[in-house]
């Protein structure tokens, strides 16, 4: 058994333990702080009075107690459990803050009730529950926090049926009464800063059998124990990336919401931030090729969905490329790299014919001259994100291949779209394969070159792992 799964259940309980007593004093206490106030203001969108009243949606609601107890045991390594604990550590304490400062009350009278057993538990509710603590709605955003769980261990129609339960779960805090939508759009934007702040560690069982089998042989095991870490770095960076993106398009819808007397607002803000959810999904998926099609294009369908993400790129390209001078610079003979250029950059350079290009943008399209299919090549990688080792691999088997082809009056171009990260790691490593330097002096060498050069931990990760494998 890997050693750091969870031996015994006494730590599993304790967890638990901590997550009730800690929600149970710091909720109860905002509580008896919302109730002693002269006032307390309440908040709903207009269109929530049209909200309907479903009693029966009270029982997925109330299973959220039976949850909050399992889900600790359901976590399957020591790892897991403390990013779980983080977590709920960390909603917690930023909601019952919001509480004490910004104490909000449910405004709508709730309907009542009469079949049984729904009734039975509506008077529980009453009595064991307040009106009180309600943005962000913590039965949304513990809602969220099992599925985290859960949804990483599940499969098949389980996984499905659970997933349901708890959206009905989260949408019952609406349908019973209990929070208005401020209350759980709030909920959202903290629960995916949380996630962004405190990722799940990654987990395969591929590597651990691989560890496993050739435990006995140390350069085996270290060469893949790199390998492993580094898809580790992938998986946490991305996905912390992905869910920055989900918490700004939540904060979009709710700005949208909030300006809902005026159409155009709606409009305006409810794209972007649909937006917002299409691109962090696919960072947490590692997708790079969301945009690009193989042959670089992006179809007009997703030009216009993708626009405001376009857009802001396409600014972000023309203010940060004035920082280039010049643009693109000679890191090999007949080698440039830099940012994406613009036809002014390459007839100055020269470099206006017989060019050989490297597109690493995944956001914006090459200029149509040098899209020319037999000298363009497609690499799309997602910007600020972690590069996974196989992209890596392919990415450089190829520039290798093609620098070392270059004919006489050639030259090649690699660009990504500012020029400073993902465009400068290969040309660092490209610089290390084909002069044969030892890594550092490689960087350095286009450091002096590029003062701009970024280099994060994850590049500098990916790096060694490249050129361990490579020598």
């Amino acid at each position: 058994m890997d050693e750091k799964r969870l031996k015994n259940r006494g730590l599993r309980f304790a967890v638990f333990l901590y997550c009730a007593l800690f929600f149970q004093l710091t909720y109860s206490a905002a509580a008896v702080h919302a109730a002693n106030q002269a006032t307390v203001s309440s908040f709903a969108f207009p269109f929530e009075h049209f909200m309907p009243f479903v009693s029966w949606m009270i029982i997925p609601y109330m299973s959220s107690g039976l949850f909050f107890a399992l889900v600790p045991f359901c976590c399957r390594s020591r790892e897991e459990l403390l990013v779980y604990t983080k977590r709920f550590s960390f909603i917690t304490i930023v909601s019952i803050c919001c509480f004490f400062i910004f104490p909000l009350r449910f405004s709508f009278d709730r309907p009542s009730v009469e079949h049984p057993v729904f009734k039975f538990f509506f008077t529980f509710l009453s009595k064991h529950d307040s009106p009180f603590n309600q943005a962000p709605s913590l039965h949304v955003a513990y809602a969220c926090l099992f599925w985290s769980v859960l949804g990483r261990q599940l499969k098949g129609w389980t996984r499905w049926v659970v997933g349901i339960w708890l959206l009905f779960m989260g949408i019952a805090t609406l349908t019973v009464y209990q929070h208005h939508l401020v209350d759980v759009l709030t909920a959202l934007i903290l629960v995916h800063v949380g996630f962004a702040l405190f990722p799940y560690p990654f987990e395969t069982g591929k590597h651990r059998l691989f560890m496993g089998k050739h435990r006995d042989l140390p350069f085996f095991a270290t060469a893949r124990s790199e390998e492993v870490n580094l898809e580790s770095t992938v998986f946490r960076r991305n996905q912390g990336i992905g869910n920055v993106y989900y918490a700004i398009g939540w904060s979009l819808l709710l700005l949208a919401l909030w300006g809902g007397t005026y159409t155009f607002v709606v409009y305006f803000l409810c794209w972007p931030s649909l937006v917002c959810f299409a691109v962090g999904r696919n960072y947490i998926i590692s997708n790079p090729r969301f945009l690009k099609k193989e042959n670089g294009w992006i179809p007009g369908f997703k030009k216009l969905f993708y626009c405001p993400y376009q857009g802001i790129y396409w600014l972000l390209w023309r203010f940060f490329r004035r920082r280039n001078n010049p643009p693109l610079f000679e890191v090999l003979p007949g080698c440039y790299v830099g940012p994406r250029a613009t036809r002014g950059d390459l007839n100055a350079l020269g470099l206006n014919k017989r060019v050989l290009v490297f597109d690493l943008a995944a956001e914006l399209e090459e200029l149509v001259s040098l899209h020319v299919e037999e000298n363009y090549h497609s690499f799309p990688l997602l910007d600020i994100a972690a590069i996974k080792l196989s992209d890596a691999e392919r990415i450089l088997a190829a520039l290798v291949i093609s620098y070392q082809q270059l004919k006489q009056g050639e030259n090649m171009i690699i660009h990504c779209t500012m020029g400073y990260s993902r465009s400068m790691i290969f040309a660092v490593l490209l610089s290390q394969k084909i002069l044969s330097l030892d890594l550092m002096d490689a960087i350095d060498r286009v450091k002096s070159h590029n003062k701009h050069l970024v280099l994060h931990k994850h590049a500098l990760e990916l790096m060694k792992v490249l050129v361990g494998k490579n020598s």
